[in-house]
């Protein structure tokens, strides 16, 4: 289910970015730096993805330095949807590489459910920052990516496939609130509204326990380095080498991420992007087991 998000109003001590969501993000820096041939063979691609015709299909992308789409494959013997998939345009314009781990988004099950109840409205006197892990009652868990306002209302962004677990979450032990828009798949963006009480800065707690506020929002781009922090791995940082990526999660491709070094894992999804005080992304997904991230892109 593919659900469009409003419009959108960031947290941020010093400065408040406004955007449409219609879809899915995609960066702008890509898709048009890219000459039209390799644009319409990951059209094409992407076509092909939304019809289940990928196969084994991880990732693909336009790597506009090499000049071709780049098709990561899972490896192992070939079957013939994953072939036909590989060979749908031209050999000069595709560059295929396999990975050893299927890609996945990064959701994971907690050694110790919330056992609050999670109905109902409690009072709470609690603060919610970017990187905290959340739960649901059966166990499942993502992770808080960045406060916002939707509707004129507050909201705690995490990964749009967080939905699929459950749509009311908890944090430290208290009733967060219930995921009341999310766009998965196409995109990969939920939004939480909390229950009255939750504070809700515009910062993340990093793994040491320090607060870095976001006081801009921003995009990813080619060579960025970039950190994370989530709910499994802490704090990490790495380097933006892709964009515009298409993933094959298995529930419908998901578009317009981007190819990190940055390292997560289950459990890590939702989780904060940023670049020092700039917050970029939220993450999505990866290798099963944990690796370089893929991240959606902040709308």
């Amino acid at each position: 289910m593919r659900s469009r998000s409003p419009r959108l109003f960031f947290h941020a001590s010093v400065t408040v970015l406004t955007a449409i969501v219609s879809g899915y993000a995609l960066p702008a820096s890509a898709a048009s730096s890219a000459p039209p041939g390799l644009t319409a063979l990951k059209k094409q691609l992407d076509r092909l993805a939304e019809h289940g015709k990928a196969g084994n299909a991880q990732y693909w992308y336009i790597d506009t330095a090499e000049g071709k789409v780049r098709i990561a494959v899972l490896k192992g013997p070939l079957d013939v949807t994953t072939s036909s998939f590989l060979t749908t345009g031209p050999p000069n314009l595709t560059s295929t590489f396999t990975v050893d781990e299927p890609v996945r988004p990064y959701v994971a099950t907690a050694t110790a459910p919330l056992h609050p109840p999670m109905t109902g409205s409690t009072s709470l006197a609690g603060t919610v920052y970017g990187g905290r892990q959340i739960t649901t009652q059966s166990g499942a868990y993502c992770t808080t990516g960045f406060n916002a306002t939707r509707n004129g209302r507050p909201s705690v962004l995490t990964a749009g496939h967080c939905r699929k677990a459950g749509i009311t979450w908890g944090l430290a032990g208290q009733l967060l609130g219930d995921i009341t828009a999310f766009t998965y798949p196409g995109g990969d963006i939920s939004y939480i509204t909390p229950t009255a009480g939750w504070q809700q800065p515009s910062a993340v707690r990093q793994a040491d326990g320090s607060i870095q506020p976001i006081t801009q929002f921003g995009r990813p781009s080619i060579n960025q380095r970039l950190c994370k922090t989530g709910a499994t791995t802490g704090t990490t940082c790495g380097t933006v080498t892709g964009l515009d990526v298409t993933t094959n999660y298995g529930d419908g491709p998901v578009y317009g991420l981007a190819l990190t070094t940055v390292h997560a894992a289950e459990g890590d999804s939702g989780g904060s992007v940023y670049e020092s005080s700039t917050g970029v992304a939220l993450i999505s997904g990866g290798p099963a087991g944990g690796g370089g991230a893929l991240v959606y892109p902040l709308p």
